[in-house]
């Protein structure tokens, strides 16, 4: 049998897979909280769960979500699956997001602390 054509839910998954890298990323929590995945603010009362920013208002979830193997719980905005599907399941569709200049320090802090180094940010390259 000679079945060219892709497995019927291929297409699905790369579309799946392309609509998470358009989400925030998650971030590991801080000592005093956590951190916000949408603005980067830090909130220092959080319940595992959903919660709102007490900057920016937007909803994200906290705790230790099936794909987290880390000691640390992580904030995370949960994949928006209603909407991904009501959109005819396309990822161009779900918007981009383009994390802050907070943020994306946050991201640079989070992978030392994971690597286990410190980039003296004092001298340039």
């Amino acid at each position: 049998m000679n079945d060219a054509r892709p497995h019927p839910l291929k297409h699905e998954d790369d579309e799946f897979w392309k609509a998470i890298r358009r989400l925030p990323q998650p971030v590991s929590c801080f000592s005093n909280g956590a951190c916000c995945p949408w603005c980067g603010g830090l909130n220092k009362t959080v319940t595992f769960g959903m919660n709102n920013c007490e900057e920016c208002g937007k909803a994200y979830a906290f705790g230790y979500p099936d794909w987290h193997s880390e000691k640390d719980p992580v904030s995370w905005v949960p994949f928006p699956f209603a909407e991904f599907t009501a959109c005819g399941s396309r990822a161009d569709l779900i918007p981009e997001f383009k994390p802050n200049e907070r943020l994306q320090q946050i991201y640079f802090q989070k992978s030392e602390e994971h690597l286990g180094v410190h980039a003296d940010m004092t001298k340039a390259n």
